[in-house]
């Protein structure tokens, strides 16, 4: 009786847990803008940047969750989709790396119309990222402004 009482409560503990961090799938789409944004800009001067769908073409995006880094589970020529995100956490965080340099990168929420982060990247402009915060969508636009 102790041994069932012991399993009953590791059960429910599993599933309060994964309802409260709500795993999710989550995708990121690329998009290539014409002007830069930051972190303040406002859903018109995300419009006026005329941010298209952009293939992958050798980009890689990473997530980071607690230490663990994973990649994508599938890819499309645009996008890239993550299994079982806890996306009420405030641990998740993400890299991109790109192939030619960029000038800025910002995670935007479309649902939402508007900016979630700006990326920050290293001295070449080909590896950014930035904490995505937490109680996230669940679809995201990567928008990359490149350089020159």
């Amino acid at each position: 009786m102790l041994a069932l009482g012991f399993v009953a409560i590791a059960v429910i503990a599993t599933v309060a847990f994964n309802r409260y961090m709500n795993f999710q799938t989550v995708t990121f789409e690329l998009r290539e803008c014409t002007a830069p944004l930051t972190a303040v800009s406002t859903w018109q001067e995300v419009q006026a940047a005329a941010c298209d769908p952009a293939p992958i073409d050798g980009d890689v995006l990473t997530m980071w969750h607690e230490g663990s880094q994973s990649s994508a589970d599938a890819t499309t020529e645009t996008s890239w989709t993550f299994e079982g995100v806890p996306v009420n956490t405030v641990t998740n965080a993400l890299e991109i790396r790109t192939v030619e340099a960029s000038e800025t990168v910002v995670l935007a929420e479309p649902d939402n119309q508007q900016i979630r982060r700006a990326l920050t990247s290293d001295a070449a402009g080909l590896r950014w990222s930035a904490n995505i915060g937490d109680r996230g969508p669940t679809t995201y636009w990567v928008l990359v402004t490149p350089a020159g």
